[in-house]
């Protein structure tokens, strides 16, 4: 019998996260596949915002970034403070914005 064939062959595989790791991720990655939602995102890494701004500078209707707040929100990804009758969002981890700007340089050609 060779030395080889005695050896165990189900090596033990360091898993780099924990596999309910990977079904949270894919449910963010899903609220994450959408561009408006990207845009609010990336936008809110460099200021807080009132949702009017973002109305403004997303060029769609208060309803729909309303919409995309809440979902925003309930991932836990943006957090939202009142002043006065204003209400301001922010990102809660800028973080989360750099997959988006990894793949916009490596569609420039890495530039």
């Amino acid at each position: 019998m060779s030395h080889t064939s005695s050896m165990n062959v189900s090596m033990k595989i360091k898993r780099p996260l924990p596999r309910t790791a990977y079904e949270k991720n894919a449910v963010t990655y899903k609220i994450l596949a959408n561009s408006k939602r990207l845009e609010i995102l990336n936008l809110l890494r460099e200021q807080e915002m009132p949702v009017e701004t973002l109305v403004k500078e997303l060029g769609i209707s208060k309803a729909n970034v309303s919409q995309h707040l809440a979902l925003l929100r309930h991932a836990r990804l943006v957090i939202v403070h009142r002043k006065g009758l204003n209400a301001f969002y922010n990102i809660i981890d800028p973080r989360i914005v750099e997959p988006c700007r990894i793949l916009h340089q490596l569609s420039l050609g890495g530039k």
